[in-house]
């Protein structure tokens, strides 16, 4: 290059001379890029994704519509029969009744402890911070193990909690054999396997939250409590809506913890819709009627995530 000579930058790595007022090209199209770009580069994992969850969800949901009269004879196209007769049928209601008392109840009791543990572990420090650490240990339990775990510590004859309430003078219960008691047993182990992750997504929307709030409500003289419910869990609205569909999809899909602890008893106590699709599946050998039962669980679940985004969104407009 010689004296004198001015040398044009490339076009694709020049900026926008936009004056000031963004009138000027978009970056990405100066060098070539469209906003569709990212979105045709992540296209395959989206449909690689989208076949290997869809699949079996479309044949199960197209398999409920045959019904095979025995396990040697072959399949017959019956349509909506299965379904007319899923919700024709005692066991169907009872058991979807089960399931709104167990999934309602685990919500309750699974976001009251995680706000409450949320805010206990946002507020430790030094060397206490170990704890966050300590409460994943659940969430690395399978259900069946913890559900094993809980029907030992409320066993009526040799449990620790029975234990514990003879020691204090009181009469010892009947947990897993009375039916009014056996559904709360099956919500607090429930509650106990899903509550790890409950926390850890609370915890990360409280680091989130600007202190400048707190610290001008603190000098309005607000309470901590007042400070807690009228800006901290308002602020933590898309935590709690993830934390809602997160315990709605695991209590209504769960069957690891009402099968290894009651087996959906005593008396159909704790007789879920996946414990009744298990039931209809394996015990009675009618695996289309258990499809049919599957994907009512799939729509209802799809239903009430709409909802809790749905009842969010307008409690964020609304503040």
């Amino acid at each position: 290059m010689t004296a004198g000579t001015v040398t044009r930058p490339r076009r694709w790595l020049r900026r926008p001379d936009n004056g000031g007022k963004g009138g000027g090209r978009d970056n990405n199209a100066l060098i070539g890029q469209s906003k569709a770009t990212p979105y045709l580069f992540s296209l395959p994992a989206i449909l690689l994704v989208a076949a290997i969850l869809g699949f079996p969800v479309l044949y199960g949901t197209w398999q409920s519509l045959y019904r095979a009269p025995s396990l040697a004879e072959d399949e017959v196209f019956v349509g909506f029969e299965n379904y007319v007769d899923m919700f024709s049928g005692p066991d169907f209601w009872h058991a979807l009744n089960r399931t709104a008392i167990f999934v309602f109840g685990s919500l309750i009791l699974g976001t009251v402890l995680g706000l409450f543990f949320s805010f206990a572990l946002f507020r430790v420090v030094g060397r206490l911070r170990f704890l966050r650490a300590v409460t994943v240990a659940p969430y690395i339990i399978s259900n069946v193990a913890a559900a094993v775990m809980f029907r030992l510590l409320f066993n009526s004859q040799f449990g620790m909690v029975n234990q514990v309430i003879e020691f204090l003078g009181f009469e010892d219960l009947g947990w897993l054999s009375d039916p009014g008691l056996a559904m709360f047993v099956v919500i607090v182990a429930q509650v106990w396997t899903d509550l790890p992750l409950t926390i850890l997504v609370l915890l990360g929307g409280l680091m989130t939250v600007d202190k400048s709030y707190m610290d001008a409500a603190l000098v309005d003289g607000a309470t901590g409590w007042t400070r807690a419910r009228s800006i901290v869990i308002p602020l933590l609205t898309p935590q709690l809506v993830i934390s809602t569909v997160w315990l709605s999809y695991s209590t209504l899909t769960g069957l690891g913890v009402v099968l290894a602890m009651t087996g959906g008893g005593p008396l159909k106590a704790t007789q879920t819709l996946p414990m009744e699709m298990y039931t209809v599946a394996f015990r009675e050998l009618e695996f289309n009627r258990a499809l049919a039962i599957a994907t009512f669980i799939l729509i209802l679940n799809a239903v009430l995530t709409l909802v809790y985004v749905g009842v969010a969104r307008r409690y964020e407009y609304e503040q």
